[in-house]
């Protein structure tokens, strides 16, 4: 039997469920931030699954999953373990916001290691105490897990579903190992159950530094199969995504053989099929500064030229042409909307779901 895995002051113990914490950023005010854990670890070794949520302080619902999840006779049935942090950004969930208020404004969930291709020419910056507590904290995952599924909330009234991330390669003799990794993720999608979306093609996605989110560090920096989950509408939680989302994880817990009960139905919310791959985008973008009125919502089917919105003045003169109808360029589905009234010029005002033919096995630019 395997040593039990210790993650900070949290130590595994067969067939229970043990708790802890991992020191992450000292405060100048004395005393440190920590990251929660919760470990649970079946009566028989297996794979390891990390948890991770809320690292923008405002997505509560990975939270109530985790807590939703991780049960006394979770553990006692299971094969293997799952490691769970329920916030990385304990500054950010005190005060309710994206990043904690040591980080200026930097989003959290673009620190996480970035592949090592070469020698830059370049001299680094100093990392941040926030992204050199993220590089502990990864070496730990790097070290012990098999897989990863990192839990937020999207958009204003958006749909639940799993975000799909490209798989990068250094070179041809690293290709083989990119597609397995590839296709393992499609296998922990499709026990998931919930909609499947790829994320940005690849330019956006590197230059949007998604390279270095939770999920794409795990994928493409440790290659552990991974993917990042988005749990409806931020600031509040709905009981019926995070039931739908715990019974996802126990499917893929059945997939990976961490569990031997019969799969269980995704019930309680929507799920898109359109028989083909999608893709998210941000569009339209708001032609001025004014009060958005939708004429969509989260799900809806929209075809080139439908009106999804319509823009104002403070007084509700209507802003642009077609009396501030604002119009989409792409046929696709609602996944969020983005502002919820007031909007500045070139806001984008809704997240769609377009059809994808990007491949998601690329080499490394450069």
């Amino acid at each position: 039997m395997a040593a039990p895995i210790e993650i900070g002051t949290a130590r595994a113990q067969l067939g229970k469920i043990s708790y802890g914490a991992v020191d992450a950023v000292e405060l100048p005010s004395g005393g440190v931030d920590q990251f929660p854990v919760i470990i649970a670890q079946g009566a028989e070794p297996g794979p390891v699954l990390w948890l991770t949520a809320s690292i923008h302080g405002a997505e509560y619902t990975g939270i109530s999953v985790i807590h939703r999840l991780l049960t006394p006779d979770l553990a006692a049935q299971m094969r293997g373990t799952i490691v769970a942090i329920p916030t990385l950004n304990p500054a950010g969930l005190r005060t309710a916001q994206r990043s904690p208020y040591y980080l200026n404004g930097q989003d959290p969930n673009r620190l996480f290691p970035a592949p090592v291709l070469r020698q830059s020419s370049t001299e680094a910056l100093p990392a941040s105490p926030l992204e050199m507590a993220y590089k502990r904290l990864f070496d730990l995952i790097s070290s012990t897990a098999t897989y990863l599924i990192d839990l937020h909330n999207f958009s204003l009234g958006s749909l639940p579903f799993a975000f799909r991330d490209p798989v990068y390669y250094r070179d041809g003799r690293d290709r083989p190992t990119a597609q397995r990794l590839q296709d393992t993720v499609g296998a922990l999608l499709n026990a998931f159950g919930h909609t499947v979306i790829n994320e940005f093609v690849s330019a956006e996605y590197l230059k949007k530094n998604l390279h270095r989110s939770v999920s794409g560090a795990a994928l493409n920096t440790a290659r552990i199969a991974a993917f990042t989950v988005e749990l409806g509408g931020f600031m509040t939680v709905d009981p019926a995504i995070v039931a739908a989302a715990a019974a996802g994880i126990r499917n893929v817990l059945r997939y990976a053989g961490m569990l031997s009960t019969p799969p269980e139905p995704i019930a309680g919310i929507r799920i898109l099929a359109p028989g083909y791959p999608v893709r998210r985008m941000m569009h339209p973008y708001a032609p001025a500064s004014g009060i958005v009125e939708y004429l969509v919502k989260s799900g809806d089917t929209v075809t080139i030229g439908d009106p999804v919105a319509r823009l104002t003045d403070i007084y509700g003169r209507p802003l642009g042409r077609n009396n501030g109808q604002i119009v989409t360029d792409y046929d696709g589905f609602v996944l969020g909307l983005n502002v919820g009234a007031a909007c500045y010029q070139n806001d984008p005002l809704l997240s769609l779901v377009v059809r994808d033919e990007s491949d998601l096995l690329l080499p490394y630019p450069g």
